[in-house]
């Protein structure tokens, strides 16, 4: 991803989509061809395209983020000040 936000396609690269992986055959402006394995191709928007691979990494990165969230914290080591007190004498 480029500063500005925009998601940069390059040709002959693959990427993916709800639809599934897709190789970008085209791109002329904003104007881009797409083929996934089936062989399905379509003309679609690169701003329409780069929205989804956004979200898609947002998403990922909100998984990840609860993931690490959920996992418990280490154990904290006992303080010194918790050590057993000795028994009075008798």
């Amino acid at each position: 991803m480029n500063p500005n936000g925009e998601f940069e396609f390059s040709v002959d690269e693959s990427y993916e989509n709800e639809k599934g992986q897709f190789k970008v055959v085209s791109i002329d402006g904003d104007a881009m061809v797409i083929r996934w394995k089936s062989g399905e191709e379509i003309q679609t928007s690169a701003e329409f395209q780069g929205r989804i691979q956004g979200r898609r990494q947002w998403e990922k990165k909100r998984q990840e983020d609860l993931a690490a969230a959920a996992k418990p914290a280490p154990a904290k080591p006992k303080s010194a000040a918790k050590k057993k007190a000795k028994a009075p004498a008798e």
